[in-house]
């Protein structure tokens, strides 16, 4: 079982998140330590993970305030195929998470990227719900790649709409409020930690069924109930 492509594919992956990132102003830092084997804090061989329970091929980097591992699927689209590369994903998210404060680790993505032709094919498409509906560890989000390499920057473009750093309110000015919520800045003074990670829920949950205006009051709710739990 193959559970990765190329190491230049992979490479690509990362360097198109990262250039729309720094794009949107964010710092992108390279973390090679979190895709190790060994957890922080110790060099004894026991709090370390067998190289064999891990994926072959992952990145790391530190955007903004996330922490996001790259990595890649399986070329074969079968339900236990890629069950054994999201648990060794994972793996490595518990390796990453090692190294992260406790707000850090709410942070923790995990973006993998599917193979050539996968984006249409309705067997990828079923396997890309599971594993985004997994949410154990880290959120995963998936990149299943078009057929033509030509339409690459179009589906990437797509992906990158689901994920931290989508700025939908820049690409229509006549749509905009007077104001904007702009979830990588800080926190405002007096905003609870859970409200902004419940804001982070709503607005960046890829709920396909909710529309904007049902969005909008839930983030109004979420507002009106902030540290009230």
């Amino acid at each position: 079982m193959s559970e990765t492509h190329s190491s230049d594919a992979l490479e690509d992956f990362v360097t198109r998140f990262s250039k729309d990132a720094e794009r949107q102003g964010l710092p992108v830092i390279a973390q090679p330590k979190l895709t190790g084997y060994r957890f922080s804090g110790s060099d004894s061989e026991a709090a370390t993970i067998n190289q064999n329970e891990l994926p072959s091929e992952a990145r790391a980097c530190k955007i903004g305030r996330y922490t996001v591992i790259f990595g890649s699927l399986p070329e074969t689209p079968t339900l236990p195929a890629v069950r054994e590369t999201l648990r060794r994903y994972r793996n490595q998210c518990v390796i990453a998470r090692s190294f992260l404060s406790t707000n850090e680790s709410l942070d923790l993505q995990l973006y993998l990227m599917g193979p050539r032709g996968s984006e249409w094919e309705r067997q990828w498409k079923s396997l890309g719900l599971f594993l985004e509906r997994d949410d154990r560890v880290a959120r995963k989000l998936a990149w299943l790649r078009p057929r033509d390499p030509q339409r690459d920057d179009e589906s990437f473009a797509e992906f990158v709409r689901r994920t931290f750093i989508a700025r939908p309110w820049e690409g229509d000015v006549a749509a905009r409020s007077d104001r904007t919520l702009d979830l990588e800045e800080p926190s405002p003074a007096g905003l609870p930690r859970n409200t902004a990670e419940e804001f982070d829920s709503i607005a960046l949950g890829g709920d396909e069924e909710r529309s904007g205006e049902e969005i909008v009051e839930a983030l109004v709710r979420a507002w009106e109930q902030r540290g009230k739990s």
